[in-house]
């Protein structure tokens, strides 16, 4: 729980909705959350939250991304900055993904000190989780790899490269397209290896929680990610061969 917290201003995409934030902060003061409302990730002292608040609270889907507020609050906020950008520049190119609302200074009822940037909910589940919970049939996975090859080629070709582009980051909306979540990771791409990278970051963590796609479907992304699918098949074995241990760091699947 809050005992009170600060909008701090902060150069996020777009002008904060202020009566919004503060019906946010309301809801967060009382804990009210829908069920099913939970944490998904926890590093350390850093965490993410997921919920939705009830629709006496406006109903909307929440990101929460927390962290200890370090003694230099005053200055600007990097981590919610390059959020932003990175959300910015998908959004250009029509790459859905999750949107900054706000940055909150928080002093929990136990006095620590806090710092959330609050983003709206992309709608759908990790491409990590819809890969390990399985279930689809030959033609939905066909198409999950499709997608998440053109969702490489997509940013490769606009010129941009996520240096995190985990299959964790990755939502499948319910319209079966794919967006992009953490957007700290967004850079301008210097060179043409940014392409295999991202798709070598997506086979580690697959291939760590035991749920990477068939020969087939890995064949079919690299089709839809490259016109050098050969080239980049032996180059990424290669990167895969010399991975070491891929088991992720924090389990990126819901606890059952």
């Amino acid at each position: 729980m809050i005992s009170r917290a600060r909008l701090v201003p902060t150069p996020l995409v777009r002008p904060v909705d202020r009566a919004g934030v503060d019906s946010i902060i309301a809801a967060l003061r009382a804990g009210e959350w829908s069920p099913g409302s939970r944490f998904v990730k926890r590093e350390g002292d850093r965490w993410v939250w997921l919920g939705e608040l009830p629709a006496s609270a406006g109903g909307a889907g929440l990101v929460i991304k927390g962290r200890p507020r370090g003694g230099l609050g005053m200055l600007p906020d990097r981590h919610a900055v390059k959020q932003a950008i990175g959300a910015a520049r998908l959004r250009r190119i029509g790459v859905a993904t999750s949107e900054p609302i706000a940055l909150l200074d928080v002093r929990l009822e136990s006095g620590a000190a806090e710092r959330w940037l609050i983003l709206n909910a992309l709608p759908g589940d990790t491409l990590a989780n819809t890969l390990a919970r399985g279930g689809r049939t030959h033609a939905q996975d066909a198409a999950l790899a499709q997608r998440a090859g053109a969702l490489v080629r997509t940013l490769h070709e606009a010129g941009l490269f996520n240096r995190d582009h985990k299959a964790s980051n990755l939502i499948v909306t319910p319209a079966g397209a794919i967006g992009v979540v953490d957007t700290v990771a967004i850079r301008r791409r210097r060179s043409v290896s940014t392409r295999r990278r991202m798709l070598v970051s997506m086979c580690k963590e697959l291939t760590g929680i035991g749920a990477l796609p068939r020969r087939t479907q890995l064949l079919r992304c690299l089709r839809a990610a490259s016109d050098d699918a050969r080239a980049d098949w032996r180059a990424i074995a290669l990167l895969m061969r010399d991975a070491g241990d891929t088991t992720p760091r924090v389990d990126p699947l819901p606890e059952a």
